[in-house]
């Protein structure tokens, strides 16, 4: 089946609609359903995230000043080791290190289009 492009103009404030109500599917895919000339043999449907740069770019930034990854590594080896001694400055510091990760994951799943929320 030979395929062929269609071209229509629209504003800005059109285009950002559109692509609001077409949520993460294709804008393409979302006007064929409108017009109910949706091809019913394609078999699978593409998934589109729609990535906000601005939080992607933070996320990106606080994963670089920080220094989680080798702090994590060294607690665990210490742990692993028996050399981790509890302390109410280690406890506060575990703390502070969950509370980022958890604030770069919810900010990664927005970035990404997506609902925060338990479960994801």
């Amino acid at each position: 089946m030979a395929m062929h492009n269609l071209t229509i103009r629209v504003s800005d404030k059109q285009r950002a609609l559109l692509a609001h109500r077409a949520g993460n599917r294709p804008v393409s895919d979302y006007i064929r359903h409108k017009l109910d000339i949706a091809d019913s043999s394609k078999q699978t449907r593409s998934y589109k995230p729609r990535t906000d740069a601005a939080l992607a770019a933070k996320i990106l930034a606080a994963l670089g000043s920080s220094e989680l990854a080798a702090s994590m590594r060294d607690i665990a080896e210490a742990a692993r080791n028996g050399a981790l001694e509890d302390s109410d400055d280690l406890r506060l510091s575990l703390h502070a290190a969950c509370l980022t990760i958890e604030q770069m994951r919810d900010d990664l799943v927005r970035a990404l289009g997506l609902k925060v929320g338990t479960g994801q």
